[in-house]
């Protein structure tokens, strides 16, 4: 998941950086720190956006993760549970109980 983030962060500014360039073709050569810097600013900006997405997406895969063990253990306790009935019907089956 971060793998597709980080790529699509960089898709977006492959494509928006020169159609970004290309609306102001004719920019003096004083606005390019400018605009250099704004450029700068806003893949810094992405960059912190991604970074906390990337650590949204950690939270979201530990909790699904703790809820699987979760889950894997309450699947063996019922399984358990399932044995010791069987094996108490079975029980109560040779003493001739109903």
């Amino acid at each position: 998941m971060k793998v597709v983030l980080s790529r699509l962060l960089w898709c977006g500014l492959v494509l928006a950086v020169p159609a970004w360039a290309a609306q102001n073709p004719a920019a003096s050569a004083s606005q390019a720190p400018v605009q250099q810097k704004q450029l700068e600013q806003a893949i810094s900006s992405q960059q912190g956006e991604v970074k906390r997405l990337q650590g949204d997406v950690q939270k979201e895969e530990s909790r699904t993760h703790k809820a699987d063990e979760k889950l894997k253990q309450q699947d063996q306790q019922i399984a358990d549970l399932q044995r010791q009935l069987k094996a108490l019907q079975a029980g109560q089956q040779g003493t001739g109980h109903p």
